[in-house]
Formats: structure tokens, sequence, C-alpha cells
């Protein structure tokens, strides 16, 4: 009986990242002046994904995180598939080293997701370039990386606050190699 409670809140996780994902897709699609280009719009699915999988990496399934990022690139015109798969590629890392994220200061896991996002958007322009579509010019790469490099810790703190979805506590368990990390 007491796994009941564990399994639903789970699901509920999973559907709250979910809905804010559908959220993070809409936020950049709403009109913010009259201009065509008046305001770039920080990748707050990045942010998203990854502030949750640092905190909730068992509530935030990779099938809900390609489907939103390939409705993401099909809603807002991107190549299809390539932002999705360099996202599904920066998630996995970030899972991979989540004993790193345990108790770090929050200014060292900052770097670390404007590092990923950095090279993340490298690649995706190497890519477009390569593939001899147009790639996007540094001033647009460096503008779009620097806005969402700032907004990750709004995100973090709308996370943290509002959703009460709070960073795992390094627990004092030995692995099964005996050792504490």
């Amino acid at each position: 009986m007491s796994g009941a409670p564990v399994k639903s809140r789970r699901w509920a996780e999973v559907a709250l990242f979910a809905l804010l994902g559908f959220v993070s897709i809409g936020l950049p699609l709403v009109p913010m002046g009259l201009a065509a280009n008046s305001v770039a719009f920080p990748d707050v699915m990045f942010c998203l994904f990854g502030a949750w999988i640092i905190r909730r990496p068992d509530s935030s399934p990779l099938l809900v995180i390609v489907f939103l990022a390939v409705l993401a690139d099909a809603l807002m015109m991107r190549p299809l598939g390539l932002w999705a798969l360099l996202l599904f590629v920066g998630t996995e890392v970030l899972r991979v080293s989540l004993r790193a994220f345990r108790d770090i200061p929050f200014v060292l896991e900052w770097l670390y997701i404007g590092a990923l996002l950095a090279f993340m958007l490298l690649l995706q322009n190497f890519l477009l370039f390569a593939s001899f579509d147009s790639a996007y010019g540094f001033s647009e790469v460096a503008t779009h990386w620097l806005r969402t490099v700032a907004s990750y810790p709004v995100v973090v703190a709308i996370l943290h606050w509002g959703f009460r979805v709070r960073a795992l506590k390094k627990d004092k368990r030995p692995n099964r190699l005996g050792y504490v990390l």
C-alpha cells in the first residue's frame, strides 16, 4: 500500500513536467512586439529540461522530452529533429552526470548548463553548415545563449518555490561498490 502514493506522486510530477513543457513551447509563440524580430525569446524548454532532470530525473521520461522537442521544432519551423536530437543528447549528458550535481553550489550548476548549451548551439550551427543549410550568425547564437543562460536561474526559482521541485539531497549510503559519493 505504501507504493501507491509514491507512484501517484511520480505520475503527477510527470504530468506537471509535460504541462510545463507545453507551456515552454507556447511562450516563444506569443507575439511580444510589433516587429517580426522584436524580442528573441530564450530557450525556456532547455532551461526547464535541464533544471528538472537535475532535480527530479525519475519524473522526466525520455519519450516526453523527445515528443516535446520534436513538437517545438515543428511549431517553431526549425529544421525538424535537429534541435530535438541535440536536446535529447544534452539531457542524457545531464542524466549521466547526476551525481556531480548533488552537492555543488548553484553557480557551478549554472556554469555547467551554460557550457552545455554553448556546445549544443555550436554543434547545431556546425551541422546546419555541414548540411548546406543556412547557419545562424555568431551574434544571433551569442544573444540566444546569453538570454537562455540568464533565464536559467529564473526557471530554477519558479520550479523551486512555485512548484516545489527541489534538488535531491546527498544520501550517506554507500553505492554498490561500498563508496559514499
